[in-house]
C-alpha cells in the first residue's frame, strides 16, 4: 500500500501536476489521520471492554462477600434477640422470692454469650488495590462507606458485648463464684441458684447490659438493611453493565 502511494506521488510530480499532487498529499494525510483515529477508537473500545469486564468481576465478588456477610450477621442478630428475651426474663423474676433453676441457667447461658464478627472483605481489598475505580461514583462511595465506616462501627458494638460479658466472667468476687461449670454459649451450672446475693448481683449487672445489648441489636439490624440495600444496588449496576 505504501509503495502504491509513493508511485502515485512520483507519477504526479513527473507529469508536473503540482496541483493534483498537493490535493493527493492532503487526501493521503487525511487517510492517515482517519486511520489513526480509527485505531485509537478501536483501542479505546477494547480498553473499555476490558475495564467493564474487570469491573463486573470485582462487583460480583463484592456481591458474593456481602451475601456471606449477611449470613453471619443474621446469626449474630438471632443471638442478640435471644439474649434480649433472656435478659427481660431475668429482670422479671430475679426479684421474686423463688426462682426456677432451669430457667435461670438457660437465661444465664444466653446472657453470658457473645459473638465474634469476622467479615469477608477480600473483594473490597481488590477494589481498593485498583484505586476504588468504578464507573458509578455513587456506588463506589456506598461500598467504601459500608466497609470503611459502617462495618467497623458495627464490629465495635459487637466487641462491646464481648467485653461486657468477659468483665463479668473475670470478676472472681462477683457472679463467677456462684458458677460451678460453664461452657460458653452451651450450658451453665449454678451453685445455690436461689441465693439472694446472686440474684441481686445478677440484677445489677443485667440492668446496664440490657441497654448495651439493645443498642448493639439495633445497630446490627440497621447494618443488615445496609447490606441488603448495597446488594440490590450492585445487582442493578451489574445488569446495566451487561446491557452496555
Amino acid at each position: 500500500m505504501i509503495k502504491l502511494f509513493r508511485k502515485i506521488r512520483q507519477d504526479l510530480l513527473m507529469e508536473n501536476k503540482t496541483g493534483k499532487y498537493f490535493k493527493y498529499a492532503i487526501g493521503e494525510i487525511l487517510l492517515v489521520v482517519i486511520g489513526i483515529l480509527l485505531a485509537l477508537q478501536i483501542n479505546n473500545w477494547n480498553e473499555d471492554r476490558k475495564s467493564k469486564k474487570t469491573e463486573a468481576y470485582v462487583l460480583n465478588e463484592i456481591l458474593s462477600n456481602l451475601k456471606e456477610d449477611s449470613v453471619i450477621l443474621n446469626e449474630i442478630v438471632k443471638q442478640r434477640q435471644i439474649t434480649k428475651s433472656s435478659v427481660a426474663n431475668m429482670l422479671s423474676y430475679l426479684q421474686k422470692e423463688k426462682i426456677s433453676k432451669d430457667s435461670l441457667e438457660k437465661d444465664m447461658v444466653n446472657f453470658l454469650t457473645f459473638e465474634r464478627y469476622f467479615p469477608i472483605n477480600n473483594a473490597y481489598e481488590i477494589l481498593k488495590s485498583k484505586g476504588l475505580q468504578l464507573s458509578n461514583n455513587n456506588l463506589t462511595s456506598k461500598i467504601s462507606r459500608y466497609y470503611d465506616y459502617e462495618q467497623k462501627k458495627t464490629n465495635r458494638s459487637i466487641l462491646d458485648i464481648e467485653k461486657a460479658v468477659l468483665d463479668i466472667l473475670e470478676d472472681s468476687s462477683g457472679i463467677p463464684r456462684f458458677i460451678e461449670t460453664l461452657a460458653l454459649n452451651e450450658n451453665i451450672s449454678i451453685i445455690d441458684y436461689d441465693n439472694s446475693e446472686l440474684k441481686n448481683e445478677l440484677y445489677r449487672e443485667i440492668v446496664p447490659f440490657k441497654n448495651n445489648n439493645i443498642g448493639t441489636l439495633n445497630k446490627l439490624i440497621v447494618f443488615q438493611n445496609l447490606n441488603e440495600t448495597l446488594r440490590k444496588d450492585i445487582e442493578t449496576e451489574l445488569n446495566l453493565i451487561k446491557k452496555k
